[in-house]
């Protein structure tokens, strides 16, 4: 796993920012923490849901303009983004039931997604310079 850590804190050994260079799969002791996805399109895997997870949270930040994807294997991604491009089109766009969260081209730098589990499913709330889609 490509993952260096960037900063730290008090709460979860000190391990709270990472930069993640390379495609990894979270585990339920990643809650809470920051992921900062670089260097090339970074696929990032949801831990398999159960109500260990209930309070599971994580954010991810863009920290380049690739196209990163969220995948959580069942159709259990719900929530909302919000495509930020600057242009007309702006939208809200629903998050009904899915299993990978794709974006389309024009990602950027600070592009976030914020994602919770009460370990039935998985609510993510985006905010992109592009349209992101579920599939």
């Amino acid at each position: 796993m490509a993952l260096t850590k960037v900063g730290s804190h008090p709460s979860h050994g000190g391990q709270v920012v990472f930069n993640a260079t390379a495609s990894f799969t979270l585990d339920p002791s990643d809650s809470g923490k920051t992921f900062i996805l670089k260097d090339a399109a970074v696929t990032v895997t949801l831990p398999t849901l159960s109500t260990n997870l209930a309070g599971f949270q994580i954010t991810l930040i863009s920290g380049d303009d690739s196209e990163h994807i969220v995948t959580g294997g069942a159709s259990k991604i719900y929530g909302h983004s919000i495509d930020a491009s600057g242009t007309a089109a702006e939208t809200i766009l629903p998050l009904t039931g899915h299993s990978t969260i794709t974006p389309a081209a024009g990602i950027a730098i600070g592009d976030k997604y914020e994602i919770t589990s009460d370990g039935t499913n998985w609510y993510m709330f985006c905010v992109t310079g592009a349209e992101v889609v579920g599939s």
